[in-house]
């Protein structure tokens, strides 16, 4: 088999292949004897058709396949003979039909890994920010959860409204005079407050009656949920048919057992695990901006391309990854109209930073000659289990596909690089 290797960019190759007619012949006799075991054709038994039969009834599919065999197999073999390892599937082109008898040319062009030698990584200047949890951080996360165990309770006294009150409202609408999907509904709790419609203020209520009638024209933003209704306009009648006050808990310990947290009985207790719960996000998000700072320094002095095929199946995951938080939040995907498009654009540069910097820490992991041992292994693990709050066991269990242990040997060896990197930064302390 002849090899010939172009190098088209640091991060693509084109491998020209051309495979010798007797390997040619070689899969075509091993296909018809395959095709013939199967082929069921009047006047014959299985298994003793002759071949000369089988070439008028099946040359076409046979030819086919044998070439498709041959590219995934003589290229998978000329890859590993040149020492290229593809990052995505390659692109093939056939210099021509598979014909029994002559050479079989292809060529394919694959994405690879750039060679990177990692420079200048050592004394990165980067600035780490620690932040404290006040006390003003804490009250604010306690109103939070009050909030969120208040109610809605008729409102006494008054018939008209006022800002910030809670309105009951009926409501119809219409876009050129002709009703909506969602456009009518009864019993709707919206703000007399300032803001957008869409995130549950009504403005135009404010000094209104109950009763009384408010017509409005709502537009639709240009990238609104519902296709139908992007960048057009609704004339809504709401009739304001009652005010509602939201009572809240007053914070005490019988809100501390309200909240039902098993070992929060009070308020005391309660106010501890907020601001502990405060404290270790405030660590995480410390650690995961510092890291972010040394990868931006040392790719600052370090620039290479990367493999498209890299950069869109890292944004692939992200979007999974969201799909799985929406999902986990109860909520329908397939309902909320997604912009794909848009939200891949708006990923790309993230993805492109993720990407590269995985790429210059592997480099500088392999150049340090980091090694990655069972404890280092085993105490992600434990980390893992203690940032999710579950057992290690169930940790060890999620692990066990072949791809997701290459994924945590490939972040611990990550992680080492990033250490080494601290290690020897100058850090000013913002």
């Amino acid at each position: 088999m002849k090899i010939n290797v172009e190098t088209l960019s640091p991060v693509e190759r084109k491998l020209s292949i051309e495979v010798p007619p007797e390997r040619v012949a070689k899969e075509l006799d091993k296909a018809y004897q395959s095709v013939g075991r199967r082929a069921k054709l009047p006047g014959f038994r299985p298994g003793h058709i002759p071949r000369a039969v089988l070439e008028r009834n099946f040359k076409h599919e046979v030819e086919r396949d044998v070439a498709e065999r041959l590219v995934n197999l003589t290229f998978a073999e000329a890859a590993q003979e040149k020492g290229i390892e593809p990052v995505a599937t390659p692109n093939v082109s056939l210099e021509g039909p598979l014909v029994p008898g002559a050479e079989f040319k292809f060529t394919a062009k694959v994405e690879v890994r750039p060679e990177i030698a990692p420079r200048d990584y050592r004394g990165l200047a980067v600035t780490r920010t620690v932040t404290t949890v006040t006390e003003e951080a804490v009250g604010a996360e306690l109103e939070k959860l009050r909030d969120r165990f208040g109610s809605l309770e008729p409102l006494e006294g008054r018939e008209v409204a006022e800002e910030g009150d809670w309105a009951v409202i009926d409501h119809e609408g219409s876009i050129d005079g002709k009703p909506f999907e969602g456009s009518a509904a009864e019993g709707v709790s919206v703000r007399a407050a300032q803001g957008k419609v869409d995130e549950g203020n009504m403005p135009q209520l404010i000094g209104k009656k109950l009763g009384e009638v408010v017509e409005l024209d709502e537009p639709f933003a240009a990238d609104h949920r519902n296709q139908e209704l992007r960048g057009k306009t609704a004339h809504m009648k709401v009739t304001l048919r009652g005010l509602r006050a939201r009572k809240l808990p007053a914070l005490d310990d019988d809100f501390a057992k309200q909240v039902g947290v098993e070992g929060l009985e009070t308020l005391e207790a309660l106010t501890g695990r907020i601001r502990a719960d405060l404290e270790k996000r405030e660590k995480r998000k410390t650690e995961a901006d510092f890291k972010d700072a040394l990868i931006k320094a040392a790719l600052a002095r370090n620039d290479f391309e990367v493999p498209p095929s890299m950069v869109e199946r890292t944004i692939d995951n992200m979007l999974e990854s969201t799909v799985e938080r929406f999902s986990r939040m109860g909520l329908d995907v397939a309902q909320l109209d997604l912009d794909v498009a848009r939200l891949r654009a708006d990923l790309r540069e993230q993805a492109l930073l993720q990407v590269r910097g995985s790429l210059l820490l592997d480099a500088v992991a392999t150049v340090e000659k980091l090694v990655v041992e069972a404890d280092d292994l085993q105490a992600e693990l434990s980390r893992l289990a203690d940032e999710a709050g579950v057992p290690v066991a169930k940790v060890q269990q999620q692990m066990r596909s072949a791809d997701a242990r290459a994924a945590l040997h490939s972040r611990v060896r990550e992680d080492k690089a990033l250490a080494l990197l601290a290690e020897s930064a100058s850090v000013t302390a913002g």
